[in-house]
């Protein structure tokens, strides 16, 4: 009975011992024939590191870049010395830590940095056209084909730019057939600038406004002769700095309100210098901040916040970067001048914005 009990006593400590040493070999392999180490167990991040040191070889990285592999190269042999006399942890994390300088061995150079080109704005030019049409007709006089050349020769200079022909007329007649008239003869400019200067019909549309925007008193003959017109928004995209604008330039702001508020952000102030400088290039020049909103809330009140915005850039335009009072005026127009529907969010914040109509009577 005892014989039997010490029988199974040693066969538990053989168990034993037996399943350590597997669970130990488990994290162990055979040393790499490189090392001549014959058979002798090594554990695997030693193993994996003599491995990365040929790979590095074989793909030619001990000439691209020798002195970082000679490093790594040292640090694995530095660990098989170590790891001979037993210093096991400390031979594995040098090997650790050589994989990691083998794997980032020559890194491709960086990519060179390519400029960010910066569109330049959009600006439009208006351009108005003193053209005089025959009594309800359309047809375009030869005698004004040097008006609008200064269309048709702008808009084959910059061939980017695109136009809104727009029609305009006073209050005599009902306002339907005004409203007809002004886009037939809108048309008819759109037509001329297509047939006799080229530019592509693409780039061109056709606006008629009748009597709802006039720009002067309608109770005078001069007053009717202002508002009988044709205007040239010519939409371009390039540096105004440079390039002298036909008639008059429309700057629109990029100003975001406080809802109910007409107080200026610091942040915005760059937007409003855009104004000032231009302004400043040709002193000759003036302008009107025209204010506008969306269509939430009371039409009155909407027209006296559009106003109250106008009012605070020109007050910027003066105080901060010195431009004459005497050149600015502000006008409020509300909700009235649309640009976009107003049935979504993105339209009302479209609608939402301040324009810079910049009289440009540029002396040269």
């Amino acid at each position: 009975m005892k014989n039997k009990t010490r029988y199974l006593m040693l066969a538990l400590i053989m168990t034993l011992l037996a399943t350590n040493f597997l669970a130990g070999c488990a994290s162990m392999e055979k040393s790499p024939p490189n090392r001549n180490t014959g058979w002798m167990l090594v554990h695997k991040p030693l193993g994996e590191a003599s491995r990365k040191v040929d790979d590095a070889r074989a793909a030619g990285k001990d000439r691209e870049c020798p002195a970082d592999f000679k490093a790594a190269k040292d640090e694995v042999d530095q660990a098989y010395a170590i790891y001979a006399v037993c210093r096991t942890q400390e031979a594995i994390a040098m090997s650790q830590d050589a994989i990691n300088k083998l794997n980032a061995l020559c890194p491709p150079p960086a990519a060179a940095a390519v400029p960010v080109v910066v569109p330049p704005p959009h600006y439009k030019y208006c351009v108005t056209l003193h053209i005089e049409f025959d009594i309800n007709k359309a047809d375009i006089r030869p005698e004004y084909r040097t008006e609008i050349a200064r269309v048709g020769d702008f808009m084959k200079k910059y061939p980017t730019t695109t136009a809104v022909i727009e029609g305009h007329t006073d209050n005599v007649g009902t306002p339907e057939h005004n409203m007809d008239l002004s886009q037939r003869r809108a048309q008819a400019v759109v037509d001329y600038l297509a047939d006799n200067f080229g530019i592509d019909r693409s780039r061109l549309t056709a606006k008629g406004y009748g009597m709802t925007r006039p720009i002067a008193d309608n109770s005078t003959e001069a007053g009717k002769q202002k508002n009988r017109r044709i205007e040239a928004i010519i939409d371009c995209a390039f540096d105004v700095t440079k390039i002298e604008p036909p008639e008059r330039l429309c700057m629109s702001l990029l100003l975001n309100f406080d809802s109910n508020s007409y107080q200026i952000k610091d942040e915005y102030k760059p937007e409003i210098a855009k104004v000032a400088d231009y302004m400043k290039q040709y002193p000759e020049t003036t302008a009107v901040i025209e204010g506008y909103t969306d269509n939430v809330g009371n039409p009155d009140y909407n027209m006296k916040l559009s106003q109250q915005r106008a009012e605070a850039v020109v007050n910027v335009l003066v105080k901060d970067y010195g431009i004459d009072a005497s050149r600015l005026s502000a006008k409020g127009y509300g909700a009235s001048r649309e640009v976009a529907y107003n049935s979504t969010a993105e339209g009302r914040a479209m609608n939402r914005r301040i324009n810079a109509v910049i009289d440009c009577v540029v002396k040269k």
